[in-house]
Protein backbone atom coordinates (compact mmCIF):
# COMPACT_ATOMS: atom_id res chain seq x y z
CA UNK A 1 0.00 0.00 0.00
CA UNK A 2 1.12 3.80 -1.20
CA UNK A 3 2.31 5.46 1.91
CA UNK A 4 0.07 8.23 0.28
CA UNK A 5 -3.02 6.16 0.74
CA UNK A 6 -1.68 5.18 4.65
CA UNK A 7 -1.64 8.74 5.91
CA UNK A 8 -4.61 9.61 4.03
CA UNK A 9 -6.85 6.99 5.95
CA UNK A 10 -5.19 7.11 9.30
CA UNK A 11 -5.48 11.43 8.99
CA UNK A 12 -9.46 11.01 7.73
CA UNK A 13 -10.68 9.98 11.13
CA UNK A 14 -8.89 12.81 12.91
CA UNK A 15 -10.82 15.47 9.95
CA UNK A 16 -13.98 12.93 10.32
CA UNK A 17 -13.91 14.03 14.35
CA UNK A 18 -13.66 17.26 13.87
CA UNK A 19 -16.21 17.49 11.22
CA UNK A 20 -18.68 15.94 13.78
CA UNK A 21 -17.53 17.57 17.22
CA UNK A 22 -15.47 20.72 16.17
CA UNK A 23 -11.22 21.42 16.38
CA UNK A 24 -11.99 21.71 20.21
CA UNK A 25 -12.73 18.27 21.03
CA UNK A 26 -9.47 17.13 19.49
CA UNK A 27 -6.04 17.06 21.42
CA UNK A 28 -3.41 19.39 20.27
CA UNK A 29 -1.78 16.29 17.99
CA UNK A 30 -5.00 15.50 16.68
CA UNK A 31 -5.74 19.31 15.43
CA UNK A 32 -2.62 18.75 13.71
CA UNK A 33 -2.85 15.50 12.18
CA UNK A 34 -6.25 16.62 10.69
CA UNK A 35 -4.88 20.45 9.88
CA UNK A 36 -2.33 18.97 8.20
CA UNK A 37 -4.72 16.81 6.03
CA UNK A 38 -7.02 19.50 4.99
CA UNK A 39 -4.13 21.35 3.93
CA UNK A 40 -2.18 19.20 1.62
CA UNK A 41 -5.82 18.09 0.09
CA UNK A 42 -6.73 21.74 -0.53
CA UNK A 43 -3.53 22.63 -1.80
CA UNK A 44 -3.21 19.58 -3.67
CA UNK A 45 -6.55 20.28 -5.25
CA UNK A 46 -6.81 24.02 -5.70
CA UNK A 47 -4.20 25.56 -3.95
CA UNK A 48 -3.16 27.60 -0.45
CA UNK A 49 -6.11 29.93 -0.98
CA UNK A 50 -8.55 26.79 -1.39
CA UNK A 51 -7.20 25.70 1.80
CA UNK A 52 -7.31 28.82 3.65
CA UNK A 53 -10.87 30.26 2.65
CA UNK A 54 -12.10 27.07 3.39
CA UNK A 55 -10.88 26.24 6.64
CA UNK A 56 -9.71 29.81 8.28
CA UNK A 57 -6.89 31.18 10.08
CA UNK A 58 -7.60 28.47 13.06
CA UNK A 59 -6.83 25.47 10.78
CA UNK A 60 -3.89 27.20 8.90
CA UNK A 61 -2.28 27.82 12.93
CA UNK A 62 -2.73 24.10 13.66
CA UNK A 63 -1.63 22.80 10.16
CA UNK A 64 1.63 25.69 10.61
CA UNK A 65 2.66 23.59 14.43
CA UNK A 66 2.25 20.17 12.41
CA UNK A 67 4.73 21.66 10.01
CA UNK A 68 6.69 22.56 12.68
CA UNK A 69 6.46 19.32 14.31
CA UNK A 70 7.42 16.74 11.70
CA UNK A 71 10.35 19.32 10.83
CA UNK A 72 8.73 20.03 7.14
CA UNK A 73 11.15 22.74 7.13
CA UNK A 74 10.03 23.78 3.05
CA UNK A 75 6.78 23.13 2.91
CA UNK A 76 6.55 25.15 6.44
CA UNK A 77 8.09 28.14 4.34
CA UNK A 78 5.83 27.79 1.45
CA UNK A 79 2.58 28.04 4.03
CA UNK A 80 3.72 31.25 5.65
CA UNK A 81 4.68 32.36 2.85
CA UNK A 82 1.63 32.21 1.40
CA UNK A 83 -0.53 33.82 4.48
CA UNK A 84 1.74 36.79 4.23
CA UNK A 85 0.21 37.04 0.94
CA UNK A 86 -3.20 37.37 2.58
CA UNK A 87 -2.49 38.23 5.94
CA UNK A 88 -3.13 42.27 5.02
CA UNK A 89 -6.70 41.56 4.10
CA UNK A 90 -7.12 40.28 8.03
CA UNK A 91 -8.71 43.45 8.78
CA UNK A 92 -10.29 44.35 5.61
CA UNK A 93 -13.64 45.65 5.99
CA UNK A 94 -14.42 44.79 2.42
CA UNK A 95 -14.71 40.83 3.33
CA UNK A 96 -17.50 39.67 4.20
CA UNK A 97 -16.36 35.76 4.36
CA UNK A 98 -13.10 34.12 3.81
CA UNK A 99 -13.90 33.46 -0.46
CA UNK A 100 -13.92 37.21 -1.00
CA UNK A 101 -9.97 37.23 -0.33
CA UNK A 102 -9.36 36.22 -3.82
CA UNK A 103 -11.10 39.03 -5.19
CA UNK A 104 -9.15 41.49 -3.14
CA UNK A 105 -5.34 39.89 -4.39
CA UNK A 106 -2.90 41.95 -6.47
CA UNK A 107 -1.36 40.27 -9.90
CA UNK A 108 1.86 40.15 -7.87
CA UNK A 109 -0.17 38.34 -4.81
CA UNK A 110 -1.94 35.80 -7.16
CA UNK A 111 1.08 34.80 -9.01
CA UNK A 112 2.99 34.61 -5.92
CA UNK A 113 0.28 32.14 -4.49
CA UNK A 114 0.50 30.10 -7.37
CA UNK A 115 4.27 29.56 -7.49
CA UNK A 116 3.99 28.86 -3.82
CA UNK A 117 1.65 26.29 -4.53
CA UNK A 118 3.62 25.04 -7.24
CA UNK A 119 6.75 24.87 -4.71
CA UNK A 120 4.37 22.96 -2.55
CA UNK A 121 3.34 20.19 -4.92
CA UNK A 122 6.87 19.13 -5.24
CA UNK A 123 6.78 17.81 -1.72
CA UNK A 124 10.13 18.42 -0.56
CA UNK A 125 9.62 17.51 2.74
CA UNK A 126 7.59 13.86 1.96
CA UNK A 127 4.89 14.97 4.10
CA UNK A 128 2.90 11.73 4.36
CA UNK A 129 6.02 9.87 4.87
CA UNK A 130 7.09 11.76 7.64
CA UNK A 131 3.70 12.98 9.20
CA UNK A 132 2.71 9.38 9.39
CA UNK A 133 5.82 7.75 11.00
CA UNK A 134 5.69 11.15 13.68
CA UNK A 135 2.23 10.77 14.37
CA UNK A 136 2.21 7.20 14.55
CA UNK A 137 5.07 7.12 17.49
CA UNK A 138 3.99 9.96 18.73
CA UNK A 139 0.21 8.55 19.77
CA UNK A 140 2.17 5.46 20.62
CA UNK A 141 0.02 3.22 17.68
CA UNK A 142 1.44 0.49 16.74
CA UNK A 143 2.71 -0.44 13.70
CA UNK A 144 0.80 -2.95 11.29
CA UNK A 145 2.82 -6.46 11.39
Amino acid sequence: MDIHDVWFDFAAAFVQKKNASGWNTLTSQEQEIAALWLLEADVYNGGFLQFFCNWGEEAYIYAVRALQAIGAVHALEIVQSGYACIEHLSEDNRLTQLWDIPQFLTEEEAERLDKLDQSFWEDQDRIAEVAHRYYVQQLGIPAPS
